[in-house]
Parts: C-alpha cells; structure tokens; sequence
C-alpha cells in the first residue's frame, strides 16, 4: 500500500509539472509570435511565465525522482540550492502578479499616458525591480545551516528549516508578504473593474448620440472600430489578470490556512505541493 500511495503521488507531482512546463512553453511562445502582445503587458507576460516555468521545472527534474526513489538526502546542499531557486521563481511570478495588475489597472484607466509610462525602457526597469525583489528574498537562503527550504520526499512537501531564521522567512517574507501582494493586486484589480464599468457607461450613453455622426464620415466610423476592437482585447487581457490573481490566492490559501485543518499525509500533499503545482501549471 505504502508503495502504490507513492507512485500515485510521483504521477501526480509529474503530470502536473510536466503538463504546466508545456503550458507554459506554449503561453511563452504565444506572447513572442502575437503582434498583440508586442507591448509592456506582453513583455511582463513572458517574465511571468519564465518564473511559472522555473518553478515547474524543479519539481520535473528534482521532487519527481526524489519522490519515486524516496531519496534520504534532500536535505543537504544541492536540496537546498534548489529549493533556494524554487522560492526565487515563486517570489518572481508574485511580483510579475502585481505589476500585470498595475498595468492593466493604468491601460483601463489611464489608456492615453500608459504607453509612456510602459514604454521599453520603463518595462524593462519593472521586470528587472520584480527579479531583483525575488532575489532579495532569497538572500537569506545563503545561510543554508539556518535558513534554507528542502523536499521531503517522505511527506511530499517542501519544509522550511525547524531554527529561528527559517520560521522569520516562512512567516514575514513568505507569508506575510504573498497576503500584501494580494491585498494590492485585488484592491488594484477591484478599481481597474469599476472604472471600466464606468467607461463602459458612458460610452453607451455617448453611442446613441454619435451614431449618425460616424455613420457619415467612415473613417471615423473606421477609428472608432478599432477602438472598441482594441479595448476588447483590453478586457480581455484584464479578465486574464483577474483569473491569475484567483489562482493566486488559492495558492496562498490552500498552503497557509486550509493545510492547517489536518494533518493526514494526502490532505497535507493536495493543499500544500499540489496547490503549489496546479497553480503555476494553470497559470501560464
């Protein structure tokens, strides 16, 4: 029985990751051939899914044979470094979380001055501000007698180390900080919601009067077809936003309250490793 629970638990670790590694190469070549998505938001959708893509990759080359093989010495050096670059890629996609949600917030709202303020120079400086803040969150990690995270194929989960440095990072820059991040990227997500619902208003009440006018001259009539096609595929993209950052949450959800309710092996391995997977494999 013992045996047959961790192969079922190797397949699911690998059918996850390995599914969500071709997701996620898939969204990534998507964004490099889409015309549409030759901009800021395309250029922060790439970033996201390399940090989606890198976390999955671990658990491919790494949780699966440790899990299969239930490999005793996860815990030393190499164990660690790769859980160190694990929390790298986690912290990267929360931050790509964020700054997709500030883009879209500035597209809807600001639609005029947003390609200024995300033209190519500024976009490349955001992307490198959420993988320098990854990095700096893993810092820490440096220290691996005292702070480091490790695979335990046993359990199936990742652990963070049991010393005072490692519940600091488990708590403040892991806990504390995914629940700010959300906190911003709803409250953003939220306001972006209501100023297109109040766009979306006025542009009904300022379509009946305008009507005739367009119908007249066709290249306004033309202009303004684009600009609805273009604030479609804005919505679009908003909408996309919304669903990543409700991935999100489960995410955090799932591995810091309801992993709390029980202590059964399985309950534990649903809500904390395959959480983890599920929501970077349908992320991308």
């Amino acid at each position: 029985m013992a045996n047959l629970e961790i192969y079922a638990a190797t397949f699911i670790i690998f059918l996850l990751s390995f599914s969500g590694c071709l997701f996620n190469l898939l969204a990534g070549f998507i964004v490099l051939r889409n015309p549409i998505l030759k901009n800021a938001f395309g250029a922060l959708c790439f970033s996201h899914t390399i940090a989606n893509f890198g976390v999955l990759l671990i658990f491919v080359v790494w949780v699966t044979p440790t899990t299969i093989l239930q490999y005793e010495y996860t815990d030393l050096t190499f164990g660690k470094i790769l859980g160190q670059i694990n929390i790298l890629f986690w912290n990267a996609c929360c931050y790509s979380h964020l700054v997709i949600s500030l883009n879209r917030f500035l597209t809807i709202c600001m639609p005029v001055k947003v390609t200024n303020l995300f033209n190519y120079r500024n976009t490349c400086f955001i992307i490198g501000f959420v993988w320098c803040m990854a990095i700096g969150h893993v810092i820490p990690y440096f220290w691996r007698d005292t702070c480091y995270v490790a695979y335990d194929p046993v359990s199936w989960t990742w652990i963070f180390g049991d010393t005072p440095c490692g519940h600091i990072i488990t708590t403040y820059t892991d806990y504390y900080t995914s629940v700010a991040i959300f906190v911003v990227m709803s409250t953003l997500d939220f306001c972006t919601f209501v100023s297109y619902t109040e766009l979306h208003t006025l542009s009904m009440r300022l379509h009946f009067q305008t009507m005739l006018v367009l119908y007249r001259r066709k290249s306004h009539l033309t202009s303004n077809n684009e600009t609805k096609r273009r604030r479609h595929v804005e919505i679009r993209f908003f909408t996309q936003s919304c669903i990543q950052g409700v991935l999100f949450f489960y995410e955090v959800f799932m591995f810091n309250y309801v992993v709390t309710l029980n202590n059964n092996k399985w309950f534990v391995f649903i809500t904390t490793t395959f959480a983890w997977e599920l929501c970077h494999c349908l992320d991308g």
